[in-house]
């Protein structure tokens, strides 16, 4: 297949050259936040359908993509202001924010530090609603095996990809899909996201003074929230979809089968059709 990307732009963000996507002329403001070891790239079956009916926008947060990155170790709140001035700086007063895995989290953290920015809530197999995490990332917690792990070539490639979704074989034969994952996990790329897990997870799992003050405070939300789950999701477990549902009073929630980690990539159509919905309430 031939992937379309949108243009990129760049910001600049306190000093951090920042990409990201602009497009659609119409609706209301979406912002597409992508997960730990993510970029804009992985929304392209999402982004150009989104904005056929709304303002869309993505970008690569810090340490990501083509985006810088920094030399110094973020946190989930260094990265939660950093997106914070992003939308500051491309006059992005509120939107409705689209985030999956550990973007849910900052995009909960966005919604808990500044409710008025956030008009509502997509959340897509997000991390921080318990303690449990996929193996291998808690491996790369420890210092000196997160090195190693943390290794760009095409086998590292080829695992994520069987981590991440139901039915690998579509994306592990195709050279162009492989190609964009593999070059959005550059050394410098995984060195940072390997500081960044560190100050939330540990060889347990997620660490319990992350995940348990975002789950107390789930109760505090008042936003429409859809939440988004793949059934057979190997990063965070489906188990905490309904967590989400229970501790957000006005929620929904949809479960996709034969289904990982990465929904909007394995059922676009299905996905865009359903957040379509939900932004039109």
């Amino acid at each position: 297949m031939t992937i379309s990307l949108p243009e990129d732009k760049y910001v600049d963000v306190d000093g951090v050259s920042t990409r990201y996507w602009a497009l659609g002329d119409r609706g209301s403001a979406v912002l597409f936040i992508h997960g730990q070891g993510g970029a804009v790239d992985y929304w392209y079956k999402n982004v150009f359908a989104i904005a056929e009916h709304h303002q869309v926008y993505a970008l690569d947060w810090a340490g990501s993509g083509k985006t810088d990155k920094p030399s110094a170790t973020y946190d989930l709140d260094d990265l939660t202001q950093f997106i914070l001035r992003f939308m500051d700086l491309i006059g992005l007063s509120h939107a409705t924010l689209i985030a999956g895995s550990v973007g849910g989290i900052l995009a909960l953290k966005i919604a808990l530090h500044s409710p008025a920015r956030v008009d509502k809530l997509v959340l897509i197999g997000i991390g921080g609603l318990g303690k449990e995490v996929a193996f291998p990332a808690r491996l790369t917690s420890l210092p000196g095996i997160g090195e190693v792990l943390n290794h760009p070539s095409i086998g590292a490639a080829r695992f994520m990809m069987q981590q991440c979704v139901y039915n690998p074989d579509p994306y592990l034969n195709d050279s162009e899909f492989m190609a964009m994952v593999l070059r959005n996990m550059a050394s410098e790329i995984l060195q940072f996201q390997t500081r960044t897990f560190r100050t939330m997870g540990n060889l347990l799992g997620i660490k319990s003074k992350v995940w348990q003050t975002i789950q107390s405070r789930l109760p505090e939300l008042n936003v429409s929230t859809l939440i988004l789950w793949g059934k057979q999701d190997r990063a965070f477990p489906v188990s905490h979809a309904e967590i989400a549902k229970n501790g957000i009073a006005n929620s929904q929630s949809k479960i996709f089968d034969k289904c990982g980690h990465l929904p909007y990539l394995e059922y676009p159509d299905e996905f865009n059709s359903t957040v379509l919905e939900f932004l039109s309430t």
